[in-house]
């Protein structure tokens, strides 16, 4: 496995922010001195982001122009922070007053040490490859996480369709979309997002599988995610944990201080 683990979730995560805020009609991305604005234009605040990919050389200056350009489409400043991991910009962070309204651990596996992929009987996961295969994703995450289609099609399905470095996957029983999961490549290690299963179909096992697919849909040698607490034993039990090298301390229990792959959702 090459290179430090927490520098590449944060180096993947950018990525797909971008890739996301880039495939929404109306979205922009823009970039200066370490920081990603990765902004959908969606009224939706958890879309419009500033993520952080290296620390940058001035933080408040880069965070006095992220602010400025944010307030400027009329969203509120929001950073998706690394604990601990730069105090400049921590102190820059701070002076800015902003609440903390989530932490988050990534959990991190080998994707050869996963087991296999096993869906329930009578579903299959297929990869999304036409229009419709996107929309049926949408209706999923939608269904799965209690919001609005139409936002899950202009936030999600349009992101998913043709994107190099994307890969998205449904679960079908029979003609009905039951489950989804999304897949994005940076260099060698694969980020796991908006893995959903409707209700009907939960409890069966899809969650594990369709995540395996997820992990395994490209060559890599590292998958994160960042897991919901209801999600984290289920992960654990695939095997996401402890970093597979052994050598970055990542612990996402968090028992040995501070976690170097957490971040602070802050608005």
């Amino acid at each position: 496995m090459e290179g430090a683990v927490p520098d590449r979730i944060l180096a993947g995560v950018a990525a797909a922010s971008r890739r996301r805020a880039a495939a929404v009609r109306g979205g922009e991305v823009l970039e200066r001195d370490g920081l990603v604005l990765a902004l959908s234009n969606l009224a939706d605040p958890s879309l419009n982001g500033v993520y952080v990919e290296r620390a940058p050389s001035d933080a408040r200056a880069a965070l006095a122009w992220a602010a400025s350009e944010v307030s400027a489409r009329g969203h509120a400043l929001g950073i998706d922070r690394p604990v601990g991991r730069f105090a400049e910009l921590d102190e820059a962070i701070g002076d800015l007053r902003l609440r903390r309204i989530e932490s988050r651990s990534a959990m991190v596996a080998d994707p050869s040490s996963l087991p296999p992929a096993e869906p329930p009987a009578g579903i299959s996961i297929r990869p999304v490859r036409t229009r419709s295969d996107a929309l049926a994703l949408a209706t999923v995450d939608a269904e799965a996480w209690g919001g609005e289609v139409e936002h899950s099609v202009r936030a999600f399905a349009d992101g998913v369709l043709g994107v190099d470095g994307v890969g998205a996957f449904v679960g079908w029983d029979g003609d009905a979309p039951v489950g989804c999961a999304v897949a994005h490549r940076h260099e060698r290690s694969i980020g796991v997002f908006g893995v959903g299963v409707v209700p009907d179909a939960r409890r069966r096992g899809l969650g594990s599988a369709m995540t395996v697919v997820a992990a395994r849909s490209a060559p890599a040698d590292l998958s994160w995610l960042f897991p919901s607490e209801m999600a984290a034993t289920m992960y654990r039990h695939l095997g996401f944990g402890v970093d597979p090298t052994g050598s970055d301390g990542v612990d996402p229990t968090g028992s040995d201080g501070v976690d170097p792959t957490g971040s602070d959702l802050l608005r």
